[in-house]
């Protein structure tokens, strides 16, 4: 099992529309269980390390990615994460990744 970051922020979810907090797992930048929101500045791993590794890309500018699972609806989708300058700027859904979960599976509770 992995360890990852989170990013929490309040969007409409691209599944069920609803709008709320909901919490992506990224491997963006360095280290483990690091809780970003938008507008927090990144960590990068320091030296001479390839941003797929955690390094810093050129200029601080990445269009990173995520997974979530929205806490209305139980249905997951893929987000592109977008930071410029070390910055998470915005979140958007990934509408060329398939999720996993199909709107005819639900949360069995």
């Amino acid at each position: 099992m992995s360890v990852h970051n989170t990013l929490t922020a309040r969007f409409a979810c691209p599944r069920c529309g609803e709008t709320g907090a909901i919490e992506v797992e990224t491997y963006l930048g360095f280290g483990n269980l690091i809780a970003y929101e938008i507008g927090s500045r990144v960590r990068w791993v320091e030296g001479n390390v390839a941003p797929k590794n955690g390094g810093r890309p050129t200029g601080g500018n990445m269009d990173g990615e995520g997974y979530a699972e929205c806490p209305l609806c139980a249905k997951d989708f893929w987000v592109k994460i977008v930071v410029r300058s070390d910055v998470i700027e915005r979140i958007e859904p990934d509408t060329e990744r398939m999720p996993y979960i199909s709107d005819e599976q639900a949360r069995y509770e």
